[in-house]
């Protein structure tokens, strides 16, 4: 162990949570990050921010029993929330997973645990996750994008994360690019109520709408239908149908990895970082996803840049999470490194 703490400390224990809309991902830690426990499970919804973290802290007691320690030995617990977390007001916002009203959740936490606790979004966790472990190890200026169900992002510049004045930075689900009225308007109503408008069209649910609106207009794609099987169309679908010839399951990733390139073009452009990290469900199930916006980027953009695929997969937020309590522990002096 690199860090100043003993086992039997307090500060021997920190943990990291990822909270998504379905799974969430504890992970237990020494001072010096190196993982000692995982467990994945069913996320316990509620609109009410007290009772989901009465439900959290019970699990992290619980699971924290198993591996011979105790919530209150923690030295820290960081926390990814699906949302925009704003550091100043403790309001988790732009969170449709879990909806909860606009109020300080900051309470409700020291109510079930008294130790440092760091919250953020998913994927600035995710981001630290990579930059501490996995396809960003060691880089200093990069950004991070997952596409998935929607679209999220994370800015990582001068070393640290850049949140922007409402801690708001990186939400490229909300870029507006090529969009035409019925796209724009798409978020109005109907299943991506809360999407932006990149996210209607090149998220995995935005593919999966835009090639179910291409049926409901009458155009005949056999392969597309047998994949979908009667059910509703998915993202899935959508890449199966391509790959076995569908000009339209085609078309419409073209157009999704057309307005990805752009994004990630303007978005080399004006900030040059050194790397783009590509994580999230769409990302992982298809392989040729990061090589084909590395060459569609390429020749759009003056500006090189490398990217490539997310190395730590679902795992990344909440080792993410661990990183930034080790990241708070040393800013306040708890953790001193050799």
């Amino acid at each position: 162990m690199t860090g100043d703490a003993k086992p039997d400390t307090p500060t021997a224990w920190i943990a990291g949570i990822d909270v998504g809309g379905t799974k969430t991902l504890f992970c237990l830690a020494g001072v010096d990050g190196s993982i000692r426990g995982k467990r994945k499970l069913d996320t316990q919804l509620s609109r009410d921010p007290k009772s989901f973290m009465e439900w959290l802290f019970a699990e992290l007691g619980q699971f924290c029993q198993a591996h011979g320690t105790k919530l209150s030995k923690l030295a820290g617990v960081g926390i990814g929330l699906p949302g925009v977390m704003n550091e100043q007001t403790g309001i988790l916002s732009s969170a449709p997973a879990l909806d909860w009203p606009a109020e300080d959740i900051r309470p409700w936490i020291a109510h079930n645990y008294e130790g440092i606790v760091v919250l953020d979004n998913d994927v600035n966790m995710a981001a630290l996750g990579e930059q501490c472990k996995g396809a960003a190890a060691g880089c200093e200026h990069f950004i991070m994008i997952t596409v998935g169900t929607g679209i999220g992002g994370a800015l990582y510049l001068n070393g640290q994360l850049y949140k922007g004045v409402t801690f708001s930075a990186g939400e490229i689900g909300y870029f507006v690019i090529e969009m035409d009225r019925e796209t724009l308007s798409a978020g109005k109503s109907g299943v991506l109520e809360r999407f932006g408008a990149l996210e209607n069209q090149a998220s995995g649910t935005g593919i999966a709408l835009q090639a179910a609106r291409c049926l409901e207009k009458g155009e005949l794609c056999p392969m597309l239908s047998l994949q979908a099987a009667g059910g509703p169309v998915t993202a899935k679908h959508v890449f199966a149908a391509a790959a076995e010839g569908s000009q339209l399951a085609a078309r419409v990733l073209d157009r999704a990895y057309h307005l990805m390139a752009v994004a990630i073009a303007n978005l080399t452009i004006t900030l040059n970082p050194q790397l783009v990290v590509l994580g999230g469900g769409v990302v992982e199930k298809n392989a040729e996803y990061a090589g084909e916006l590395a060459e569609r980027v390429s020749a759009l953009s003056p500006v090189a840049v490398d990217i490539r695929k997310a190395a730590l997969g679902n795992e990344a937020g909440a080792i993410g999470a661990v990183e930034a309590i080790r990241r708070a522990l040393r800013g306040s002096g708890r953790l001193t490194e050799s």
